[in-house]
């Protein structure tokens, strides 16, 4: 399978042949590619003789020809660094905000984003299953030979008439065959199915006999069965919150042509936003709060009803009590913060209570001269401040110094 690798706002041409060292796809190709939308957006944008990556990142496999879309960061990085750092990002947005350490590099050594998260997540099946499977109780009908448990009148009446030495039971049986190991196993088919790397597919071999005797069921099953972890089933949490990230972001569908298509893509906006999140979680613990509700900019003399709600992307509750606000964006400004963004942080900053100060965050960029404390200019009262800053992504391959670093933004 030949293999394109792009950035965020890369272009394909569209020629008469595929040529994957060139980016360029045929008018096929082009044509499957324009029918994908994600909420309600295009992935690419057409244009004359090529398409434009938007916003989306991961990747998308049609016929014989796999796109990989990595974010777009400052300066000149490595696929293999873009890579990483994508990854990383997922997995810190996806997991538990306690998580505090990140996997080795070794695991991420694959030359595709499916393929290192297929890897992950076999790293921490193999330790679930060496463990041992849960085993849970679980609700057993059957037409047995004796009674056990207590027997089903209904079903025992309308089935057994004619064999009055069969009882349908209903009782409880402890095993291992229930939601949490059922899920895991689709799991490892799917992946099964989608992987080409030879690592990989010899992990899942070895896997698959200690699901022997666990029923298989459909994605669409093991996605409708949302499990909850307890004290008693919390040695799966981490590899089910894998494999929720793998099913969820893995879509099929059919494009121009009867073309298959499978994808995982993730709105790049949106993930940024997540994953500075879910980094404050670790580092602030429960005064952070993402997407804060009841705030509103408008309050109407006649009955105080409110309007234009306000909801910061994260806010964090200081030693003093007050509020820091943080709004991530996910561009490159030219040469300042755009007007549409600091009008955003005079609203959060005149209109929230408690609001101490407020940051706008963006990724790394060359213009650092944008860095610096600003204040919004009033008519008196008390100052408001505003602090742009930017944080290196590319420190995520030190995950210790990322944290430090992170925590020194704030300071």
């Amino acid at each position: 399978m030949e293999t394109i690798v792009l950035k965020e706002y890369d272009q394909l041409h569209i020629r008469a042949k595929r040529d994957a060292g060139n980016h360029t796809v045929t008018l096929e190709d082009a044509l499957a590619l324009q029918r994908i939308v994600m909420e309600d957006e295009p992935v690419f944008k057409w244009g004359y003789k090529k398409l434009t990556a938007q916003h989306w990142v991961g990747t998308i496999s049609l016929k014989g020809l796999n796109i990989e879309i990595l974010p777009k960061l400052y300066g000149h990085v490595s696929t293999d660094s873009l890579r990483i750092v994508l990854m990383r990002m997922i997995t810190v947005s996806h997991q538990a905000p306690a998580v505090r350490e990140m996997p080795g590099m070794a695991w991420m050594r694959k030359d595709s984003l499916i393929e290192m998260l297929i890897g992950t997540y076999l790293g921490v099946l193999e330790t679930y299953v060496k463990e041992g499977l849960q085993h849970s109780y679980q609700t057993v009908s059957q037409n047995i030979n004796r009674v056990k448990g207590k027997i089903l009148f209904g079903k025992q009446f309308s089935r057994n008439v004619l064999d009055p030495a069969k009882f349908w039971c209903s009782y409880s049986k402890f095993t291992a065959d229930n939601d949490v190991n059922r899920f895991m196993k689709v799991c490892l088919h799917q992946m099964d199915i989608l992987t080409r790397d030879s690592q990989n597919k010899r992990r899942i071999k070895y896997l698959l006999p200690a699901f022997d005797r666990i029923s298989l069921i459909s994605k669409e099953q093991a996605l409708a069965r949302p499990i909850v972890f307890h004290s008693a089933n919390h040695r799966a949490a981490e590899a089910y919150r894998y494999g929720l990230l793998f099913l969820k972001n893995i879509f099929s569908t059919l494009s121009a042509g009867n073309t298959a298509i499978s994808m995982m893509l993730f709105n790049m906006n949106e993930l940024y936003e997540l994953f500075i999140y879910r980094v404050a979680k670790i580092v602030y613990g429960s005064h952070t709060a993402y997407q804060m509700r009841g705030n509103y900019l408008l309050a109407r003399d006649t009955d105080g009803r409110k309007y234009v709600g306000l909801r910061p992307d994260i806010a964090i509750k200081t030693a003093t009590g007050e509020l820091d606000i943080i709004d991530t964006k996910w561009k490159i400004p030219k040469r300042f913060a755009k007007e549409s963004d600091a009008y955003q942080m005079n609203a959060y900053s005149s209109s929230i209570q408690n609001v101490g100060r407020v940051f706008l965050l963006y990724p790394h960029v060359e213009n650092q001269d944008m860095v610096g404390d600003y204040h919004f200019a009033g008519l008196g009262g008390r100052t408001r401040t505003l602090k742009i800053r930017t944080v290196n992504l590319l420190d995520v391959l030190d995950w210790k110094k990322f944290i430090r670093d992170f925590k020194d933004i704030f300071v």
